[in-house]
């Protein structure tokens, strides 16, 4: 059958890699994934996977503004919300999987709500499921924010999909009200991609450092950096990875701080970046959901810095470490860095256990989930 799936990423690409691994595990089915956010640059899709794109807009770092390419905001806007009704009206989908609205992206409810409004209307029908990663973020009117999103949920959607394991975070701690979600819920496990080849050697004593997109996260690179200047084993091997939205300013920095150390090399966004952590002796990034995925997958050890604008990624890593399988890096100042990296370095420290008992099959429950949906017409 026809998939529309719509996925907008705004800061980060951890939205996009998720939502691409459901998309890959939708392989009876030909999807039309539909992007929002700049185009990742040198990514392949799936055959049964076609692309469309709208005219990108993102968020600021902070969240507080949306950023176009240059041109006003609102024909941008008009544009995207005329080219999504064309697309849905073309391609004829029996299903649109939506990437996190109503629990997030209200900015895009311009473009979100006609959509919706056509799936519900017509001769032309599609059912219509909520693809919701593991924890949302706090908001300020909390009792407003959680009843406008029953509104959309109960009347437009079929489906919710949480892509989590309810043994380590349930929806319900971040939204309060799932009790009167009027649609079914279906929690997934988390999305984690799988290797399609045997893991590769591990070298020890190579540290991988990354920050996903680019657009936050330079910091704790440039912390990394200095802090393996400070330890003085020439085994040691240090690759950082820039995201494809790197600010060119936070590049200069780390291009200069990575001179001054030969052991230090940095190297452009990876597509076989789990490889790169099945590789690696230790992992020290940001804990976004998709790095997160990865590090369980790849079974490195590993430290993340949470983004502190929010709770999101504070607490998948708590939750994440009581489990034992990554350790929590509470600051980015570089003695704490090299303290850490060296207990890690220790051939005596303990790899983290693998993550036995975590349900990690999400791609593959979300398209049974799915399908049962479909099968119901």
């Amino acid at each position: 059958m026809r998939i529309l799936y719509y996925c907008q990423h705004v800061l980060g690409i951890g939205h996009f890699f998720r939502s691409m691994e459901i998309a890959r595990a939708l392989s009876h089915h030909s999807v039309l994934f539909v992007e929002g956010g700049d185009p990742l640059p040198g990514f392949r899709a799936p055959g049964h996977v076609e692309r469309a794109f709208l005219p990108p807009l993102r968020m600021d770092p902070e969240f507080r503004r949306m950023e176009t390419s240059g041109s006003e905001l609102e024909a941008v806007q008009e544009k995207r919300k005329r080219k999504l009704l064309e697309l849905y009206n073309d391609f004829r989908p029996a299903l649109i999987l939506i990437e996190l609205f109503p629990f997030g992206r209200k900015k895009f409810r311009f473009e979100l709500l006609p959509l919706l409004q056509a799936a519900r209307s017509g001769n032309r029908s599609a059912r219509v499921a909520c693809s919701l990663r593991d924890i949302l973020v706090e908001k300020e009117n909390p009792e407003a924010y959680e009843q406008r999103v029953l509104d959309i949920l109960n009347r437009y959607f079929d489906l919710l999909l949480v892509h989590s394991d309810p043994a380590v975070i349930s929806l319900d701690e971040t939204f309060s009200r799932t009790g009167a979600i009027a649609v079914p819920l279906v929690y997934t496990g988390f999305v984690v991609r799988r290797l399609t080849a045997p893991p590769p050697v591990r070298v020890p004593k190579q540290i991988v450092c990354s920050s996903g997109g680019g657009r936050v996260g330079a910091e704790l690179l440039l912390a990394t950096i200095r802090a393996v200047e400070r330890i003085n084993d020439p085994a040691v091997r240090l690759r950082v990875f820039m995201g494809p939205f790197m600010d060119p300013g936070d590049r200069r920095s780390l291009e200069e701080a990575a001179s001054r150390d030969a052991r230090t090399t940095l190297h452009p966004f990876s597509m076989d970046f789990l490889e790169e952590l099945c590789r690696a002796d230790i992992s020290v990034s940001m804990a976004g959901y998709n790095t997160c995925m990865d590090v369980l997958a790849s079974g490195v050890k590993a430290l993340v810095h949470p983004f502190p604008q929010n709770r999101e990624q504070g607490l998948r890593a708590r939750r994440l470490a009581d489990h034992g399988l990554l350790e929590v890096l509470p600051a980015t100042e570089p003695s704490i860095l090299e303290e850490r990296l060296r207990n890690l370095l220790d051939p005596n420290a303990a790899r983290s256990a693998p993550p036995s008992g975590i349900d990690l099959d999400g791609a593959q429950k979300s398209a049974r989930a799915v399908e049962k949906l479909l099968a119901r017409d």
